[in-house]
């Protein structure tokens, strides 16, 4: 069975205008379970479209999407997908901890205090658990998010620009934290446009351009810096055509 499992997604967006945006265009891949897959891609190419199609926040004008065999409208899948969002959440009145555990009870683990004290230690957040959402920086607020997409026991995690707020040792942190999911069997799609930080952690990289499929290549058959070479020399060719 396929961590994932998408088939044929079509997706345009302002469809009744004259110009309507095809954001994907039979998009076709499985990923595998246990996989690290890196999704690249120029800015408006399709991924975050992807994305949401994926956790079921948008729908698909055709095609299909299955995680572990479950349709992604099915109420399993929230149990067993994790997610981190683009956009950070704000909270004058919510606490670091207090969000946390209530990301957890959403998840399905009430009583979840022990995972969610050990990600905070890991991330370096222990001493903000009490501190409001909005008096923490914006780097520490994207580690928020990627705990709380790691809270419970979810067999697939997605991360829409993981690193995008994080200084250089917090990267380190989460490619690190990452490599030991993968050991316990996770699966963990993300969108980045972090380039060397996906070629060090991906099995396999997926390349999207206006909304296809441009490539899907496993790291191990490629050699260091591949990801920049294949994208410059794709962009260079783009000028021409």
């Amino acid at each position: 069975m396929k961590a994932i499992e998408i088939s044929k997604l079509n997706k345009t967006f302002n469809i009744k205008s004259k110009m309507p945006t095809r954001a994907l265009i039979d998009f076709d891949v499985d990923i595998n379970p246990g996989e690290v897959v890196g999704l690249i891609g120029p800015n408006g190419a399709g991924k975050t479209t992807l994305i949401r199609i994926i956790m079921g926040f948008d729908n698909a004008d055709s095609g299909s999407v299955s995680v572990f065999g479950i349709d992604n409208q099915d109420f399993r899948f929230k149990q067993l997908v994790g997610f981190q969002s683009d956009n950070q959440y704000r909270s004058k009145t919510m606490k670091t901890f207090d969000f946390l555990v209530l990301n957890s009870i959403l998840a399905g683990f009430p009583n979840n205090d022990e995972q969610i004290y050990t990600m905070l230690e890991y991330f370096k957040l222990s001493q903000a658990e009490d501190k409001s959402l909005v008096s923490l920086s914006k780097g520490m607020r994207q580690k928020v998010e990627l705990i709380s997409s790691f809270i419970g026991k979810p067999k697939l995690v997605v991360l829409d620009e993981p690193t995008a707020a994080l200084d250089p040792p917090s990267v380190f942190e989460l490619r690190d934290f990452i490599s030991e999911q993968k050991k316990s069997g996770m699966t963990i799609l993300f969108s980045s446009h972090h380039l060397t930080e996906v070629e060090k952690v991906s099995d396999r990289i997926l390349f999207i351009d206006s909304g296809e499929l441009k490539g899907n290549v496993l790291t191990s058959e490629a050699g260091p810096g591949f990801i920049e070479e294949a994208f410059r020399r794709y962009e260079s060719e783009r000028r021409f055509i």
